[in-house]
């Protein structure tokens, strides 16, 4: 029998209406960003911890790999800690843990599927770069850093310019080629599009002013049909990937 592929999202009767709201809204996000070949259900517990089933350790989450790749793995999540978590150090960052918790679990999923030992710190820290993707689009400034370029859609008439719920216009950019290509293949609005490839020097210093003096906003790393992703200020943009360039100068 084939398997079932996909990510699935299961929270318990007692979880915060937040939490709830947080782990469906990033289940959605990362379905569009990453590949899940073999089903993986989440289960968001009420608990405060959870007991692996092996260690028998009291963990915040947990990752469930069967030998067997026809048996299907699941991930538990504890969340009942947010209340606590909100007093402590606020809403915000109360959510970011718990999905940090989920992110870490998401990675041990990766290295299943791809038969590779589990890599503790790897987890956590592609886990905390899931999340900060997911709130903020580093992972636009990391790969446009790396690769020197952007890539943006144009049709005869000119570039794709959509517009948000606040009627401010906004030209969507993409930090590697297959997201935009993907773009072209799955929205039919764009179905005509073509690519442009924008070196990362003039994209900083003339399309960065020209969409500031023209008052666009920059749709970065827009996924699926719904176009989800960030919109940015070109200010912002610009400081972003300063600080990525002079990150990787320190380094």
């Amino acid at each position: 029998m084939k398997s079932r592929s996909g990510l699935r999202v299961r929270c318990e009767k007692g979880v915060d209406v937040n939490v709830r709201e947080a782990c469906l809204k990033f289940a959605v996000w990362l379905r569009l960003n990453l590949e899940f070949p073999i089903r993986v259900v989440v289960y968001v517990k009420k608990d405060e911890q959870i007991k692996t089933l092996y260690t028998k350790e009291w963990v915040s989450a947990s990752f469930f790999a069967p030998y067997d790749k026809n048996v299907e793995p699941y991930i538990r999540v504890a969340a009942g800690d947010y209340d606590e978590l909100v007093k402590e150090e606020g809403e915000i960052n109360a959510v970011y843990a718990i999905l940090n918790s989920f992110a870490h679990e998401i990675v041990h999923y990766r290295q299943w599927i791809e038969d590779r030992e589990f890599d503790e710190l790897e987890a956590e820290n592609k886990g905390l770069r899931l999340v900060d993707d997911y709130y903020e689009g580093s992972a636009f400034f990391e790969e446009a850093v790396q690769q020197l370029k952007v890539w943006t859609i144009a049709i005869d008439e000119g570039f794709s310019i959509a517009s948000n719920d606040e009627g401010e216009l906004i030209i969507p950019f993409w930090s590697d080629i297959t997201k935009a290509e993907k773009i072209i293949n799955l929205v039919p609005a764009y179905r005509n599009y073509q690519l442009k490839e924008i070196p990362l020097d003039a994209f900083l210093n003339n399309w960065i002013g020209d969409l500031k003096k023209d008052n666009y906003l920059l749709g970065i790393n827009w996924s699926g049909k719904e176009l989800i992703g960030h919109e940015m200020l070109p200010n912002e943009v610009f400081e972003r990937i300063q600080e990525q360039l002079k990150y990787l100068d320190d380094q």
